[in-house]
């Protein structure tokens, strides 16, 4: 009886207090979490200053440039715009954005009739404060060619020649695809002519019509050449192949386009991406061609993607036909931007590329949509200016900037846990 009084006497008194243990655990536990790090002046190797072009608007319009593209974290967490290090709020505008269309909408036909000439012309109506960049053609009819002009009015103030030389067409019989969409500049004129052009192949009278419309704020954008360099260049067993260099990534590339003199053909092309140039993954698959009847020529020589790497590889099939004469491929894409507040009598400069930094979340994200872009100006910005103000802090866990003193740690726990066993164990047999 005294033996199990004794034992259960020093079960009640542990060799190491539980808050000793428990202190050790937590210490442990922090020293696997990332610093935490808030964004200041400091913490940015560049910065260059934003020229404001205009101070009459609430807001101005920042197009980010290449360079500082290049230079910054996936996602753009790292960007922050600074008046005498105040921070200033922006919403920022990706490339999604810029170039997808918000929707179609089916609009009626208005005021249709035909011209002396005997060519299809009407009218339709854009709603007030809308912008759009494409009309769509709704029609079940095949085998056709037609020239389509579009033309603007503002107010019944003149019209004012849009689009010129576009063509519709569906090659069914052919083998060739259908394209029934006409591009136009933004706009947001009131009202829009269209002209559909008599001659052509076969017959053709338009169901409906459909106008796409844009994100306000692709109309301060706009889709810019990507420079780049042709890396190679080959034709073997019936393909075509280049490979082209954009020079760094980051930028995102949304339409490649080939440039050609040549006439009535039809070509399967594809299109690879890496970002080592040895790596490829398919990124769209298509076809060009160009087919003329008579005076009109309905062609089809883009291919339009999203990519963010740095190579392209274009594989254009010839199979036994001779080898296209490619003049050039142009590679376009739009570039995020920034929209801030005016800040008038100040000197306001962006900062960027840093790893200390987390994505900033402000209210004016939430409502760039309601901003009028039309009268939004575009700011500008300055050379880039490396910051001297810079000091790199090291955002790393505790554990990874201090893993000598986390191993002796762990030895020192291992020490002492097996130290309370053995104590424990040797009690228990006394």
């Amino acid at each position: 009886m005294m033996m199990i009084k004794l034992l259960i006497k020093n079960e009640k008194k542990p060799l190491v207090s539980n808050f000793v243990v428990r202190a050790i655990f937590l210490a442990f536990i922090l020293s696997l979490l990332p610093a935490q790090v808030w964004g200041g002046v400091s913490d940015f190797r560049y910065y260059a200053n934003i020229k404001q072009n205009d101070i009459s608007s609430d807001y101005t319009f920042l197009e980010l440039p290449d360079q500082v593209l290049s230079q910054t974290q996936p996602g753009l967490p790292d960007l922050r715009i600074y008046s005498n290090e105040e921070e200033i709020p922006y919403a920022l505008i990706m490339d999604q954005e810029l170039t997808i269309p918000l929707k179609n909408e089916r609009v009626e036909m208005l005021n249709r009739g035909t011209d002396a000439r005997g060519n299809l012309i009407f009218e339709v109506h854009i709603p007030q404060g809308q912008w759009i960049n494409r009309i769509h053609f709704i029609s079940s009819q095949k085998n056709f060619i037609r020239n389509v002009q579009v033309d603007g009015n503002q107010n019944q103030q003149g019209w004012v020649n849009l689009v010129g030389d576009s063509t519709i067409f569906d090659l069914t019989q052919e083998g060739k695809s259908r394209h029934l969409e006409v591009n136009v500049p933004p706009t947001n004129f009131s009202s829009l002519r269209v002209t559909i052009g008599k001659g052509g192949k076969g017959s053709f009278e338009p169901e409906g019509v459909e106008i796409a419309y844009v994100n306000p704020a692709s109309i301060a954008a706009h889709i810019k050449e990507r420079p780049h360099e042709t890396r190679q260049e080959n034709s073997k067993d019936g393909i075509q192949e280049y490979v082209l260099d954009l020079y760094q990534s980051h930028l995102t590339s949304r339409e490649l386009e080939i440039i050609t003199g040549e006439k009535n053909f039809n070509r399967v092309v594809e299109l690879h991406a890496s970002d080592n140039s040895k790596d490829w993954q398919l990124v769209t698959k298509g076809e060009v061609y160009s087919y003329r009847l008579d005076k009109l020529t309905a062609k089809q020589l883009s291919l339009t993607f999203r990519s963010t790497l740095r190579y392209f590889k274009l594989k254009i099939y010839n199979q036994d036909n001779p080898p296209l004469g490619i003049q050039e491929i142009k590679i376009r894409g739009a570039n995020p931007a920034m929209v801030f507040p005016i800040q008038q009598n100040k000197e306001v400069s962006l900062y960027w590329n840093s790893d200390q930094v987390k994505a900033p979340v402000y209210d004016l994200q939430k409502f760039r949509e309601n901003l009028d872009y039309d009268k939004t100006p575009k700011a500008s910005l300055e050379s880039a200016i490396e910051n001297e103000a810079f000091q790199f802090q090291d955002s790393r866990p505790w554990s990874e900037r201090n893993s000598w003193l986390l191993q002796l740690m762990l030895v020192i726990v291992a020490t002492v846990l097996l130290g309370v066993s053995v104590l424990s164990i040797r009690k228990i047999r006394s």
